[in-house]
């Protein structure tokens, strides 16, 4: 590792600089873009952020072979790292999906019949298996995680099931770009296809470092209170 991890004392608007896709970040600790000359240490103290939660998600969103270390790892705030998955959850079904799916929209409207359904088709799919994703977590596992923090026990569920059933939801996303890009006739002009494909592939992007903090992270916290 020869880069340079964020830190405390580094000002935000410079991670952004570092990081465009911070921007999808920020919002899910209720960050704008108000930030002037602030420190990292500066604007979670003055917004009630966990410094290291905060800087956590931010290294492990640019560096592709972070890894926090055992004294980062004991000061993950679990609740925080709930919310702040749970504030994702409401980004990708309010914003993020809406956009993505207005793209693959865009390029049915100006599509034959059977290639239009196909994209719809896919789209759909892929809509019904990240709400359903979503939807187990936050019915099922947070709140079973919180029953842990408020220091009840159940005996008829374990966070290794969550990890043994965690759905992969990258499979019709995976899809939806070999359509795009394989498959579609050559009247689909890269200008047509180029932003649906940006959106497909920064929104994959996100996906695969929330997995990481469910997979490697939240289930390593939980297990450790289970224990």
């Amino acid at each position: 590792m020869n880069h340079r991890l964020f830190s405390e004392k580094m000002k935000v608007a410079d991670l952004v600089l570092a990081n465009y896709r911070l921007l999808f970040v920020f919002p899910c600790f209720g960050l704008g873009l108000e930030l002037g000359e602030s420190t990292v240490k500066q604007i979670c103290e003055k917004r009630g952020i966990s410094t290291t939660l905060f800087l956590l998600v931010c290294n492990l969103y640019t560096f592709d072979d972070y890894c926090p270390d055992t004294k980062t790892f004991s000061q993950i705030p679990l609740a925080d790292l709930m919310n702040y998955l749970k504030n994702a959850h409401k980004d990708y079904l309010n914003n993020r999906m809406p956009s993505v799916i207005a793209r693959i929209l865009d390029l049915v409207d100006c599509s034959h019949i059977k290639h239009g359904e196909m994209l719809m088709r896919f789209c759909e799919k892929y809509k019904q298996e990240v709400i359903a994703h979503f939807a187990y977590e936050e019915e099922v596992v947070f709140p079973y995680i919180q029953s842990l923090l408020e220091g009840e026990k159940s005996n008829t569920y374990k966070i290794k099931e969550y990890e043994s059933n965690h759905s992969n939801i990258d499979v019709a996303l995976n899809d939806l770009k070999n359509i795009i890009i394989k498959y579609l006739p050559s009247e689909y002009t890269m200008e047509k296809c180029r932003d649906a494909l940006i959106d497909l592939f920064l929104f994959e992007f996100d996906l695969s470092k929330h997995a990481i903090l469910e997979d490697q992270i939240l289930i390593a916290l939980v297990e450790q209170i289970e224990k």
